[in-house]
C-alpha cells in the first residue's frame, strides 16, 4: 500500500468516496449520523495539533524561538551596519572620484 504522501488530491478523494459509502451502506441514518460527527471531530483535533506543530515549527524557524524579540534587535544591528559600510564605501568612492 502507498504512504499517505504518494497519493494524489484525486486519488485521495476517491478513497474517501469509497470508503463514505461502503460505510455508510452498513449503518442507519442515525448511526451514520453519529459515526459522521465522531469521525469529524477526529479530523478536527488532528487539523488543530497539525496546525498547532506548524506554528511552533515555523515561529522557530523565522524567529530563532525567542518570539523575534533578540531577533529583531539583532537585524536592526546588522541593518544599521550594513548601512554604516554602503556610507563609508560611497564617502570613499567620492573622494577617489574628485581626484
Amino acid at each position: 500500500m502507498k504512504e499517505i504522501e504518494e497519493y494524489t488530491p484525486s486519488e485521495l478523494a476517491a478513497l474517501a468516496t469509497v470508503l463514505g459509502l461502503i460505510i455508510a451502506s452498513k449503518f442507519s441514518a442515525s448511526q451514520q449520523n453519529v459515526i459522521g460527527n465522531f469521525l469529524e471531530a477526529v479530523g478536527q483535533i488532528i487539523l488543530t495539533i497539525a496546525a498547532q506543530a506548524q506554528n511552533i515549527q515555523s515561529q522557530a524557524a523565522n524567529q530563532g524561538g525567542d518570539n523575534g524579540k533578540s531577533n529583531s534587535s539583532a537585524s536592526s544591528i546588522d541593518l544599521q551596519k550594513q548601512i554604516d559600510e554602503l556610507r563609508e564605501y560611497i564617502e570613499k568612492f567620492e573622494d577617489n572620484k574628485k581626484c
